[in-house]
């Protein structure tokens, strides 16, 4: 990824309207999940641990792993959960831990073997243990601002279902998320399809106070919709699997 944008990224993990819209809904599936006192709770690919306060409060244990230096000294300084340096599907840390819970936010699009790095997560958790991760949605979608970002591919609902079910994992829920905002993002990514605007981080910078606000009330309420329907499209995806009992 440009050394740039992940700054950017870094910056903004607190406070931009996405990032926020993101953890809300997360929490909205994840508290629905009931968790033993001494659960192993594992976040791959934590970058600077914006993730980790969340994770933290469904109780027992927070471990984390992150490839990018900078990244993850931040969210080692957190002194929220035990971090090390990993990267999927091979370098996963923390031998001998087997997890009740992981996350996987928007890090599955980033890994070019995604089949070998859920395998590899799912082979890391307890019989019964749950998978949550989010991902870009569509492939017809992938433009300039995936490219910068280091993508290899955007997911459709029916491949993220057959990718869970290779890896020996049964889907409990899946919904498209980001669905408001679906209108104005495609005439958004078709204009830098074509290079318009010649500057490719203005997708990815905070706007005012006031938008930013607006924009968190906006995608973050479909939360509460999720409880009940599952959105039939969106800008992402959200998936929940476990792992079957033997």
């Amino acid at each position: 990824m440009d050394p740039l944008i992940y700054k950017e990224m870094l910056e903004q993990e607190s406070t931009h309207w996405w990032f926020r819209s993101r953890r809300r809904i997360v929490k909205s599936l994840l508290k629905s999940i009931k968790l033993k006192k001494d659960a192993a709770i594992l976040e791959a690919g934590c970058g600077s641990g914006g993730n980790l306060p969340l994770l933290s409060v469904l109780g027992g244990k927070v471990y984390a792993f992150e490839m990018y230096d900078l990244a993850r000294e931040s969210a080692k300084a957190r002194n929220i959960a035990t971090v090390e340096e990993g990267k999927l599907p091979d370098a996963i840390p923390f031998a001998g831990i087997n997890f009740d819970l992981i996350g996987l936010f928007d890090v599955l699009e980033h890994v070019e073997d995604d089949a070998a790095a859920l395998k590899a997560l799912a082979a890391r958790l307890n019989d019964g243990g749950k998978l949550c991760i989010t991902v870009p949605a569509y492939q017809w979608l992938f433009v300039r601002h995936d490219r910068l970002h280091h993508h290899f591919r955007r997911y459709s609902k029916t491949e993220l279902l057959r990718k869970m079910e290779a890896a020996g994992l049964q889907v409990e829920f899946v919904s498209y998320w980001n669905c408001l905002l679906f209108p104005i993002a495609i005439i958004v990514r078709l204009l830098d399809g074509l290079g318009i605007p010649k500057d490719h981080t203005i997708g990815s910078k905070k706007p005012s106070p006031i938008i930013n606000r607006l924009l968190l009330l906006l995608v973050s309420s479909e939360r509460h919709l999720l409880p009940f329907m599952r959105l039939p499209f969106g800008l992402s995806l959200i998936l929940l699997a476990s792992k079957s009992k033997n």
